[in-house]
């Protein structure tokens, strides 16, 4: 089984891979690189998405093999074409998507930091994002794929503070998910403190209420107050279905228009 990790930028999304990573070594499955195009071969660390394409993820499926489960990240985006196919494997026990979020406000303030240390260093990562209005436009895409991603049929979801501050919580779901047993402890220290991405795992839960005024308080409610309510807030299915909705009315209008069209 091919796990996809997704996350949105600065939501906690490596953390969220590192543990998951965790889970399964702890439980016997070998998270060492896989020898497939879907994945970047050039990272020295990890299994990251390069593409995601049908034939990308049956290639990576072919190689992980019937008995293994590995974890793979990606910011990348779910293509639509792919929607139901995504959901059809994701029922056949091939693909298990586990989709990361955080507090708009929090990601907004991260992606300002980083690309604060990004032009001091000359690098190209996220440096354009240098204030709220631009890092909330970011956000306001990433949202999008989430949902994209979230929305499948079987996908899970798990919020920044579960994984950072509650990790036996998120272990709890990672198991149930992949159906697997996992070495609590041997996970956790994996993801907090032996992983290589440890550098970006001290960020203080709700960082907005000191560090936004009441002025951009006002602004992120109104920018992202939905999300912040319906998905933050309660975990709402309903805010997934919707959108799940809309994407498999969209592939049945596609198909219908190829179809007309090949008469």
């Amino acid at each position: 089984m091919l796990v996809i990790c997704y996350g949105m930028a600065k939501s906690g999304s490596t953390l969220a891979y590192e543990l998951v990573k965790g889970v399964l070594e702890s439980a016997g499955h070998s998270q060492e690189k896989v020898d497939s195009v879907a994945f970047r071969r050039q990272q020295k660390h990890g299994n990251y998405m390069a593409e995601i394409s049908r034939e990308a993820l049956e290639d990576a499926f072919e190689n992980i093999g019937p008995d293994r489960i590995v974890a793979a990240k990606t910011h990348m985006p779910l293509p639509d074409e792919l929607y139901g196919w995504a959901e059809e494997m994701q029922a056949a026990r091939k693909l298990q998507v586990i989709a990361s979020y955080r507090d708009p406000r929090d990601i907004c303030l991260s992606l300002i930091d980083h690309s604060k240390r990004s032009r001091e260093l000359g690098q190209d990562s996220y440096a354009a994002l240098r204030n709220l209005d631009r890092a909330s436009r970011a956000v306001e895409k990433a949202i999008r794929k989430f949902r994209q991603w979230a929305s499948l049929e079987g996908s899970l979801r798990l919020f920044y503070e579960t994984v950072a501050f509650s990790p036996d919580e998120a272990i709890d779901a990672i198991e149930r998910a992949l159906g697997v047993s996992a070495d609590h402890e041997q996970a956790k220290q994996h993801a907090f403190e032996d992983s290589f991405t440890q550098r970006n795992k001290a960020s203080a839960r709700n960082r907005y209420i000191e560090e936004m005024d009441d002025a951009q308080k006002a602004e992120m409610l109104e920018k992202f107050g939905p999300f912040i309510a319906d998905v933050c807030g309660r975990n709402d299915q309903a805010w997934f279905d919707a959108h799940r909705s809309e994407a498999r009315a969209r592939m049945g209008s596609e198909a219908r228009g190829r179809a007309g069209g090949g008469g």
